[in-house]
């Protein structure tokens, strides 16, 4: 059985996330400005003339390396710092609302690398997330409130990497500039859609802490005034 739900502030690692996730867009949108470079290239050379690599177009292709690497490194610290203020809020939740948990609190972490379930558990975890930060009325029930921006997240986001895949495969298989033209425009809508999911992202971050932070408040000053809080426990 798991410990007992503590809250714990999540404000720290929240703002570590949302400068990172704007640090990642900012490097996203060097990665777009390259592809479009890449494409361009492509468009520029004889169609029928069949290429080794990358190396073909010259600056963009040294450009990609650059872009890679600063990529690699801001995707690695924002991931770090968003699963680790995911899981403080998923915490968080069970202590404001125990119930309405539709999976454990290590799915917060564990779902997002897990095959297959990795498509829809982080969703459904940020949910219920959503739903543990609205304030209940005064018979302590919660109204439902829409998630329209956790999906948009997600939908973005899934649609993001799905559309990244399909850009690399093709990229990979190009043997003729055409080919690599179509590969080139799948990574630049990858690129556009990493945008609108970085920005969303940060509003997800932002509200859900803001949310949890009233909650705390209305709670210890409950408290101190004397209304009883029962103790929540997993």
């Amino acid at each position: 059985m798991s410990s007992p739900a503590a809250y714990r502030s999540p404000r720290s690692l929240a703002t570590a996330a949302i400068v990172l996730l704007v640090v990642c867009g900012a490097v996203t949108l060097l990665q777009l400005v390259v592809d479009v470079l890449r494409y361009r290239a492509a468009g520029d050379l004889p169609g029928a003339v069949e290429f080794g690599d990358d190396s073909a177009f010259g600056v963009p292709y040294w450009l990609d390396l650059v872009a890679l690497l600063l990529y690699g490194l801001t995707l690695t610290g924002s991931a770090v710092t968003f699963l680790g203020w995911f899981h403080r809020v998923r915490v968080n939740a069970e202590w404001l609302s125990p119930y309405g948990h539709r999976h454990s609190r290590g799915w917060a972490v564990g779902g997002w690398f897990t095959p297959v379930i990795f498509l829809w558990f982080p969703w459904r975890i940020a949910c219920d997330i959503w739903q543990a930060g609205v304030r209940p009325d005064a018979s302590g029930v919660r109204t439902p409130l829409p998630t329209t921006l956790i999906n948009l997240w997600w939908v973005s986001f899934c649609l993001a990497n799905m559309v990244d895949a399909l850009g690399n495969q093709d990229i990979d298989a190009a043997r003729y500039p055409d080919a690599y033209q179509q590969g080139a425009a799948w990574l630049i809508a990858s690129d556009a859609l990493e945008l609108v999911a970085a920005v969303l992202a940060v509003l997800v971050v932002s509200k859900v802490t803001t949310m949890q932070e009233e909650r705390f408040a209305e709670h210890t000053a409950a408290t101190s005034y004397g209304v009883h809080v029962s103790a929540v426990e997993s």
